[in-house]
């Protein structure tokens, strides 16, 4: 079963369902892409660390320019539209609550620090996505 498969039968709600694929595709992205600390040291290049280390400590607000921002040139917000078959402005919606409670998850969880340094065994996508999951839904 892909992740996707998975976070679609977590969702509930068309909103939930929309969010559910959007961070499931991010997952996805990410596994191919060398994980979340590539993606928050694009954060840092584009001058967005700052909101990389408020979701590190907790303040997990969404914030669509931040996500427009720091992932920008990194052609993720495209390829998740892609991969999941939403508009990219619903794909930005959803980064915008999912990726600051991955990024909260994986540095509280110190599977990576909050400059994008892998500091261990990473988890399984399935329980970060089952952990975010419970907090959109």
């Amino acid at each position: 079963m892909s992740i996707l498969n998975t976070v679609a039968a977590m969702a509930k709600g068309p909103a939930a369902s929309e969010h559910a694929q959007v961070a499931g595709g991010l997952m996805d992205e990410l596994q191919e892409r060398g994980g979340i600390g590539s993606l928050i040291q694009a954060f840092q290049r584009n001058g967005m660390g700052s909101f990389v280390e408020q979701w590190s400590q907790g303040n997990t607000q969404p914030n669509p320019t931040a996500i427009e921002n720091g992932t920008q040139g990194t052609g993720i917000i495209d390829s998740i539209a892609q991969r999941t078959g939403l508009a990219p402005g619903v794909v930005r919606g959803g980064l915008a609550i999912a990726l600051p409670l991955i990024i909260h998850h994986m540095v509280s969880n110190k599977h990576v620090t909050p400059i994008g340094a892998p500091t261990g065994s990473q988890p399984e996508t399935a329980s970060v996505l089952q952990s975010v999951m419970q907090r959109i839904i």
